[in-house]
């Protein structure tokens, strides 16, 4: 539906945990800014600030700032180690999924499959250093067309076992860290189940640089990336939704300009989460004219 015919939607209802510690803490970790920490977050704290963490799969970046951003913080040396081994194992989780999702490109590829990889792992560069983003799984976008070859490319791989979702699969890895791999295979986006929009999404993908060198993937472009982030923000309230959000309206001053017509509704309810949490951080919506979601690739 065209959003020249419907108001401008209110904010959905606030992130879980919007008040007190946790909430104070989640949002200095969202932000991608050096801010100062919560000044309530002392060592009595951490306790609170660290669940607060955990449900929201922001602990590697809570580890890293204050292992390196909070010189006041008392720690132990066990705490420290603590938290080093945190960020390490995140980077070996990482680098498994990133060297899968390198292969299974690489098939699809041959097969003449347009491919974008989407979510948490799409992301880990917006998060330095280390790739602090966490992400359980493989998130691949497809045209609607091909995704009985992607499935059939996955099985080929070794992916056989049916994981929560009907285009899901997963495979043991051997690794004791991470013990299997899943990927999920989409042929929609946050912002548009529409065919023609997705192909032009998957035209106007660009490239990610991996953790090792020489390995690239397919990703949104910056805008179609935030576009589906804000949609799944407006969607489901999830911090770490929030602070993809905010990193990829900041890696782009042009994506934050006046709205228009064009943006879907809930990109602009996704925009209204961001704008509520993180007033002082983002200065408006994201720019319409002929971004992502109308059909044609960029030119």
């Amino acid at each position: 539906m065209n959003a020249t015919t419907m108001p401008i939607p209110a904010a959905p209802p606030g992130l879980p945990g919007a008040a007190g510690l946790g909430a104070a803490v989640l949002r200095w970790l969202c932000d991608p800014r050096p801010v100062a920490a919560p000044a309530e977050l002392d060592s009595a704290a951490l306790g609170a600030a660290l669940q607060a963490a955990i449900d929201a799969k922001l602990v590697c970046l809570l580890a890293d700032h204050l292992l390196h951003n909070r010189a006041d913080a008392d720690l132990s040396r066990a705490m420290c180690s603590v938290l080093g081994q945190i960020v390490r194992a995140n980077a070996l989780h990482n680098r498994l999924h990133y060297g899968e999702a390198v292969r299974i490109v690489e098939v699809l590829a041959r097969r003449d499959v347009p491919v974008a990889v989407l979510n948490g792992l799409a992301y880990t560069n917006l998060y330095p250093p280390g790739r602090l983003r966490q992400f359980t799984d493989i998130d691949l976008l497809v045209g609607a067309a091909d995704l009985d070859t992607a499935l059939d490319v996955l099985a080929e791989l070794g992916f056989t076992d049916q994981g929560r979702g009907a285009h899901t699969r997963r495979r043991a890895t051997g690794d004791a860290l991470t013990p299997t791999v899943s990927v999920d295979i989409t042929t929609s986006l946050g912002h548009t189940a529409d065919p023609a929009g997705v192909r032009a999404a998957l035209a106007r993908t660009e490239t990610s640089d991996g953790p090792d060198a020489g390995e690239q993937l397919p990703v949104l472009a910056r805008a179609d990336a935030l576009w589906h982030t804000l949609a799944r923000l407006a969607a489901r309230s999830r911090w770490s939704g929030l602070a993809d959000a905010a990193r990829l309206a900041l890696a782009d001053p042009a994506l934050s300009r006046e709205v228009g017509a064009e943006v879907p509704e809930l990109v602009r309810a996704g925009w209204a989460v961001l704008h509520t949490h993180l007033p002082d951080l983002i200065p408006g919506p994201p720019v319409a004219g002929d971004g992502p979601g109308r059909g044609e690739p960029a030119r």
